[in-house]
This record gives C-alpha cells, sequence and structure tokens, in this order.
C-alpha cells in the first residue's frame, strides 16, 4: 500500500497502530517477520471485522443509574458533575465524525463504563482478621488519682 497519498490521519493511524503492536507484542524491530504479521492481523481485524455498536439506550440507562446511586448516597456535587461532564461529552464533536451523541460517542462512553466496572467485577475474597484482644488495664488509678492528696483519716466528711 502506498504511503504517499495518505492524509494526515491514515498516517498518525498507521503509527499508533505500530505502536499498539510494539506494545501488546513486545517487539521492537518493524521489519522482524513476527512484528509484519501482528501488523497484518491488526489492520485486518481493524478493517474487516464488524464489532458491535454500543447500544445507546443501555449506555444513557448505566449514566442515568449511577447519577441516582450518587443522589441515594447523598453526593450531590458528584452526581451535578456526573451529568453536566457526560452530557457535555455527547454534544462535543469528536475528530473524524459528523455531529454530537453518536455511536462513537456511546461506544467510547460504553468503553469507559465497562473499564470503570472492572474493579467491581474482580474476585474479591476478604481475608479473616484476628480480632484484637482488649488489654487489662492493670493501672491503680484510683493510686495515682490520690497522689500527693493528704490523709483525712478514716472520716473524711468531718473537719
Amino acid at each position: 500500500m502506498s504511503q504517499a497519498h495518505w492524509t494526515k490521519f491514515e498516517k498518525e493511524t498507521e503509527e499508533e497502530v505500530k505502536n499498539l503492536v510494539k506494545q501488546i507484542s513486545g517487539i521492537q524491530d518493524e521489519e522482524e517477520q513476527n512484528f509484519q504479521l501482528a501488523l497484518k492481523f491488526t489492520w485486518s481485524n481493524f478493517r474487516f471485522h464488524r464489532f458491535l455498536d454500543a447500544n445507546s439506550h443501555k449506555v444513557q440507562r448505566s449514566v442515568n443509574g449511577i447519577y441516582e446511586k450518587l443522589m441515594v448516597h447523598s453526593d450531590l456535587s458528584k452526581a451535578e458533575s456526573w451529568v453536566r461532564l457526560t452530557e457535555e461529552f455527547l454534544n462535543s464533536p469528536l475528530p473524524n465524525t459528523d455531529g454530537t451523541k453518536t455511536d462513537v460517542h456511546h461506544s467510547l462512553l460504553d468503553l469507559l463504563l465497562h473499564l470503570s466496572d472492572s474493579p467491581l467485577n474482580s474476585n474479591y475474597s476478604e481475608t479473616p482478621r484476628l480480632k484484637e484482644t482488649k488489654k487489662e488495664d492493670d493501672f491503680d488509678w484510683c493510686g495515682y488519682l490520690q497522689e500527693g492528696e493528704l490523709d483525712t483519716g478514716p472520716y473524711p466528711d468531718t473537719p
């Protein structure tokens, strides 16, 4: 494929795909046969694989659900920021994309929601903790507090 007539976007995409292959495969030499095979495989997936589009209604339900959860937990400032920032993102133009609230917007938001959900879906098992035993206080507080007091005898109420 001749690179002479490529647009700036195509050249940048080519470089980013090469960087992706380098990062994932660990192969730094672009001339190596395995690198070229991985690069062809990656381009093939980008060009011919049909990824499912994000369901915009499902993404919007997730966004609304997070908002409701923040409201229930009385995190009003976070809830307001969440709605404002997601709406701002959905209404902003993206490079090489016409319009707002497009499938690309919802796909990116869906990706971020899935990535943020990953820590919650991990297999967490609580390790049992040893209960702290309460130390018995064997300090003589009565003697300490009465230290320096005059001995008033057996009948302290009498002068």
